[in-house]
């Protein structure tokens, strides 16, 4: 009945076929030694990849000894690494996690395999949901594991611990207990120990009952990310190292939920979010690495200045210089001829007469206190005032840079050009500067 159940779900998750070469995790506990059979029984091409982590003395090298044994009963080829864990350096699951994973990806790189393979049953399934619940997630973490995810194949997802240990007990396989999954030390076993026998008692269906759910969520989850994709289209806009993000977005329902989920990778969570105000201009929310600022039109999400960028500047240039890289974008310069030369409204696009250049030739950070003479204007006006009248919002204020030469401003980068060094009837030769923002 498990064999055939095996089948079916490995069919309709599309989760592997015949010809793929396949890499077992294998523990050498029930779930796995069970998952080696059933792939044996039903001729599937595979190997095994076993990790000794000797935290449990002799009983770990045991397991790997089973293992091994195991390897030779199925006639399938067996990978086996001895690793020692730091327990003065975190938790010692997430250590372990992180080294069974970066091993199997190096296995399968080098092996050329096309799935691995994990023994996740349907009990996993309720527990790590219950687990996401207990410290607060969204669809991601109600659904749980997934049957496949990229390389990650779970093939026994839709089965029930008692399932599998029925199965083996009748096709007499052995397999190694693990001593630690009797503590419970970890979170997890407290809820495989004292939790779902309590639910499982109030509905003895609940299992088959979450697997349905999380179908659902599965679904629910797929149309979360259409919506979140169009929100994305409507109102976010990508200014090179920043985002602007439309007021407008406001008005919706469940904004903030929305931003917690498009902003989580910038370090933005739904409890900084729902703390904050978004309808005052100039309100401000940090996280470690962003800041989000309230404009009056917009809302941007910034990247934090690097102190780095202050030892890049003020950067000497050469002018026989073709390319010239900033912390925020990069300048191409290029010399033309009058017949090539071609006034456009492109704000990032300057023509300078060359003849008019003194050393040094230099690229800066604006400060307080910088004054420009815009082409038009007889005398000089404040970049402070320039980069108000154009409602440039604090975050861009701090990455906007200046061209000099001999310490006159040239080209307040992006928005004035200097009258100064505009090109003339007279003028020969041109140069040709073009800033490409975030590049």
């Amino acid at each position: 009945m498990l064999s055939a159940s095996f089948l079916e779900f490995i069919k309709t998750e599309n989760l592997f076929d015949s010809n793929e070469h396949l890499l077992l995790a294998i523990s050498g506990g029930l779930d796995s030694v069970v998952l080696a059979h059933l792939l044996s029984q039903n001729n599937f091409h595979f190997s095994m990849a076993h990790m000794n982590f000797q935290l449990r003395g002799e009983d770990s090298n045991k397991d790997e000894e089973f293992v091994r044994e195991l390897g030779k009963q199925l006639d399938v080829e067996i990978y086996v690494k001895r690793v020692e864990i730091d327990k003065d350096s975190g938790s010692t699951q997430i250590q372990a996690r992180n080294l069974r994973y970066n091993w199997f990806d190096e296995l399968m790189d080098k092996h050329s395999f096309d799935k691995l393979l994990t023994a996740h049953h349907a009990n996993d399934l309720l527990e790590t949901a219950l687990l996401n619940l207990s410290r607060g997630t969204g669809i991601k973490g109600i659904r749980s594991i997934l049957p496949l995810q990229n390389r990650i194949s779970r093939p026994l997802l839709f089965a029930e611990k008692s399932e599998i240990k029925q199965f083996a007990q009748d096709e007499s396989i052995k397999w190694r207990e693990d001593i630690s999954n009797a503590s419970d030390h970890y979170t997890r076993n407290k809820i495989r120990h004292h939790i779902m026998p309590q639910l499982l008692e109030l509905n003895p269906n609940l299992l088959t009952g979450f697997q349905q759910t999380a179908l659902r969520l599965r679904a629910t989850e797929s149309a979360w990310k259409e919506k979140l994709e169009e929100i994305i289209e409507k109102y976010f806009q990508y200014k090179g190292l920043d985002i602007e993000i439309d007021k407008s977005i406001l008005e919706k329902a469940y904004v903030v939920v929305y931003f917690s989920e498009l902003l989580a990778d910038y370090g933005f969570n739904l409890s900084h979010l729902q703390s904050f105000d978004f309808n005052r201009v100039g309100a401000q929310l940090f996280s470690s690495t962003y800041v989000l600022t309230v404009d009056r039109e917009k809302i941007l999400l910034s990247k934090l200045n690097d102190d780095n960028h202050s030892k890049f500047f003020p950067k000497k240039m050469e002018m026989e210089e073709s390319k010239v890289a900033t912390p925020f974008g990069s300048l191409k310069i290029e010399y033309i001829n009058k017949e090539e030369l071609s006034f456009t409204d492109n704000q990032n696009v300057a023509f300078i007469d060359f003849e008019s250049l003194k050393k040094p030739f230099e690229i800066d950070l604006w400060n307080e206190g910088d004054k420009i003479q815009p082409i038009g204007m007889k005398g000089k006006k404040k970049i402070s005032d320039i980069l108000i009248d154009q409602k440039v919002p604090l975050p861009q204020k701090k990455r906007i840079m200046v061209l000099k030469s001999g310490g006159e401003i040239v080209w307040l980068i992006g928005y004035k050009f200097s009258g100064l060094f505009k090109v003339k009837k007279d003028t020969n030769k041109i140069l040709r500067i073009e800033y490409y923002e975030g590049s």
